[in-house]
């Protein structure tokens, strides 16, 4: 059997020989029909291709034509006559006309816009078209004679579109570059303190604030700096939102209670191409899971007295029930290509119009009430204005219009979307060990790598400075910087050449930093609060100026000493009872128990360490005490307020490791009774207990079937007891079964 091949697509209007192959192969009879009607001609194939060129077919009354209608001739005459039904509705809908699908649906059934059939499809029916609402599936085309008709009456097309030609940008408007820059700047500052989180997962704020130094609010030319306050909503809320980016970006990740920095997936995110990193965005926006733009809306009403802490909760997803509902959105927002000016509310009524049923379906799974308006509005004031993929702006006559940012068309994958990479200096390396970097011009990689030797001191008018010192650089050379890539660096994307002294200087940091040096002795210092630790550590340092020894920085909460008898080092554990320290040898073994929880030292034996945590540990006894002999009453107490969490293992490793021999058994099993709960036993008389020669018949009798009734309890491999009343039972298992009793217990026992 022949078969004709499939009618190739055609652009403009109905033309008399495309409609006539439609006749032919394309159209139902009813469909035919169906054009005979509206057209008001006979339903004869010729009838029917003279109409299309016929102008006085169809006649139009311009004056009769609502204003939607004229919307829809125009741009289907923009288009050349012809459009496909899903982009005409969605751009009407983006030009603000609002919802025009029952619009389409009358000028088709009136025979001025034609459904043109799939290519592949032979047996169209209009009416079921229709009926179903499937058109919006198909190209909708007029014919010449309508065409001509619209021409012969301008009037017909006289309506007002909306162009947005003078639009300021918002001033708070933020970009791409702004977030990656936030996104930068937290993460580093992360990885040298990590985020405390709350029981509940919300982040400490102590410890927020502390990694929020330097952060930008979206829109903000600087830093927060001494505007951060964390008891503003907003603030808190947009921290919350850059925190749970970074979890999905994977260059944060929580580790128990802390939030901390994946130091190579950092790097491989920021030194990717910008096409794969905005991808990465829209991907990463979409799935957020820990924050959720709908309740962040609503905190911008409240105060934080009355926000939900379950929002800013990082071990709740909350935002998961909305990550369809976001896919939706950004597929909107990439098919309708919105890259002029459009009014935010004609971007909000598209979204909301295009698939409302899959809208009211996927927002039902949220836990709150959430209308598809409401959501979508949150979603554009917030994860898409946040992150810079929408930019936003006013008219002359103050109408709020968005359009998507040159990133942001490129991370929802538009064509066309090529942004030029920064050409040409970006930084200027100065004497004093200060690097300026011009934010405009400056590769993101390049700031990766500044942030990861250097320490960022300010941000103002786009311009952000960066100190290099020994710690940081050092810093950035475990990290896997070196001294020769970092000079290239400089020189590549300096303005002017590194200074020889800032060359030499980082070269001998890289010597100093490759130097390994081993402490026989010391001291590892913790103190829960930074900002307290910095002050601990500079009156050590300062106590430590004229000896040997010094305080080596090892983070935020930690350092070590070098040295474990000096009294500054005592001096600092008695003022702050926080601070903790801890030997980094075995530490000597002085305590000797006297009596029940009672132990004796010759205080000029102990260590720094154990003499500090004795104190916190324990009550002198003054009375019994002499110069060369201390006695000490552990304090339950005090053990329970120094160790919060397990102080009986706690408090047991500590005693074990600094008795000799170790812990006595039963001082122990009194300090289980005291901190945890006492050592239970049962004591039962007149046994019967079965012995075994070897393991092997032992298991064997444990496999009788009688086993159950026989057998109370067994005793390591080789022991069994018996029940009280199974004796009997016992005699006539040991008859059946040959098994042989011995007057004395066996020599080898297990």
């Amino acid at each position: 059997m022949s078969m004709r091949p499939d009618r190739p697509s055609t652009s403009g209007p109905l033309a008399a020989d495309e409609f006539r192959s439609l006749l032919e192969r394309g159209y139902a009879d009813t469909s035919v029909r169906f054009l005979a009607r509206a057209w008001r001609c006979e339903p004869g194939a010729e009838t029917l291709i003279a109409a299309v060129d016929d102008t006085g077919q169809r006649p139009l009354d311009p004056a009769a034509l609502t204003e939607l209608e004229r919307a829809v001739f125009w741009l289907l005459q923009e288009r050349g006559g012809r459009g496909r039904g899903e982009n005409l509705r969605r751009d009407l809908l983006l030009r603000g006309f609002g919802e025009s699908e029952p619009t389409l649906a009358s000028l088709i059934a009136a025979g001025l816009l034609i459904p043109i059939p799939a290519a592949a499809d032979h047996d169209c029916d209009i009416e079921v078209l229709l009926e179903r609402g499937s058109f919006l599936q198909h190209d909708l085309a007029l014919t010449p004679a309508t065409l001509a008709n619209l021409d012969a009456a301008p009037d017909a097309l006289n309506i007002d579109v909306p162009t947005f030609n003078d639009v300021s940008i918002e001033p708070t408007v933020s970009s791409v570059d702004d977030l990656e820059l936030n996104l930068l700047h937290l993460a580093s500052l992360i990885r040298r303190d990590p985020l405390k989180l709350n029981k509940d997962g919300t982040p400490n704020r102590r410890s927020l604030a502390r990694a929020a130094r330097g952060i930008s609010m979206p829109g903000q030319l600087g830093e927060v700096a001494g505007d951060l306050d964390l008891h503003d909503p907003r603030q808190l809320d947009y921290l919350t939102f850059l925190a749970a980016l970074g979890r999905e970006l994977g260059i944060l990740g929580p580790d128990g209670d802390r939030y901390r920095t994946g130091d190579a997936a950092l790097a491989e995110h920021f030194h990717a191409p910008g096409a794969e990193r905005d991808r990465r965005l829209g991907e990463a926006l979409q799935r957020l899971r820990y924050w959720n733009e709908v309740e962040s809306v609503r905190l911008a009403e409240m105060t934080l007295r009355g926000a939900d802490d379950q929002h800013f909760s990082q071990r709740e997803s909350t935002g998961e029930p909305l990550i369809g509902a976001r896919g939706f959105v950004l597929s909107v927002l990439r098919r309708a290509s919105v890259r002029e000016w459009a009014s935010v509310a004609a971007i909000t009524e598209l979204c909301t119009q295009i698939d409302r049923q899959y809208l009211d379906r996927t927002l039902a799974k949220m836990a709150g009430q959430c209308e598809p308006a409401q959501f979508i509005d949150a979603m554009i004031e917030r994860t898409l204005s946040w992150s810079g993929l929408l930019q936003f702006g006013r008219t002359d006559d103050n109408q709020r219009v968005a359009r998507l940012s040159p990133r942001g068309a490129r991370a929802l994958g538009l064509e066309g979307s090529e942004i030029p990479a920064p050409q040409g200096g970006c930084l200027i390396v100065q004497p004093n060990f200060e690097v300026m970097v011009f934010l405009d011009n400056a590769p993101v990689s390049v700031l990766h790598e500044l942030y990861r030797v250097g320490e960022r001191r300010k941000l103002s008018d786009r311009v952000a400075t960066f100190q290099l010192a020994a710690e940081s650089v050092q810093r950035g050379y475990s990290l896997g910087a070196s001294a020769t890539a970092l000079v290239e660096l400089l020189n590549t994307f300096g303005h002017t050449p590194v200074p020889e002294a800032v060359a030499f200087q980082l070269n001998d940091w890289e010597r100093v930093h490759q130097r390994l040096t081993i402490h026989r002795q010391g001291v590892l210092l913790r103190h829960p609060d930074p900002e307290r630790f910095d002050m601990i550590i500079g009156q050590l340092e300062h106590d430590l100026r004229e000896s040997s020894h010094r305080a080596i920085r090892l983070g935020a909460r930690d350092a070590f000493v070098t040295t474990a008898d000096h009294d500054a080092i005592r001096r600092a554990a008695e003022a702050h009872p926080s601070l903790t320290l801890s030997s980094t040898g075995a530490p000597t073994r002085t305590l000797y128990f006297v009596d029940p929880l009672v132990v004796m030292a010759d205080p000029y034996e102990l260590d720094v360490v154990t003499q500090v945590e004795l104190g916190h540990l324990t009550d002198v006894l003054e009375d019994e005490s002499s110069p060369r002999s201390r006695f000490f009453a552990l304090n339950i107490e005090k053990i329970r307020a120094r160790f919060p969490d397990d102080p009986l293992d706690q408090i047991v490793a500590f005693l074990d490791a600094r008795c000799p021999g170790g812990l006595p058994t039963g001082q122990a099993l009194r300090l289980q009774a005291e901190l945890d709960r006492p050592a239970r036993a049962h004591l039962a008389e007149e046994l019967i207990v079965l012995s075994f020669e070897d393991r092997l018949s032992a298991d064997r009798f444990a496999g009788l079937e009688e086993a159950p009734d026989l057998i109370e309890r067994r005793l390591g491999h080789l022991h069994f007891v018996i029940a009280a009343d199974a004796r009997d039972l016992l005699d006539e298992i040991l008859e059946e079964t040959g098994l042989t009793l011995h007057k004395s217990p066996f020599d080898r026992d297990e």
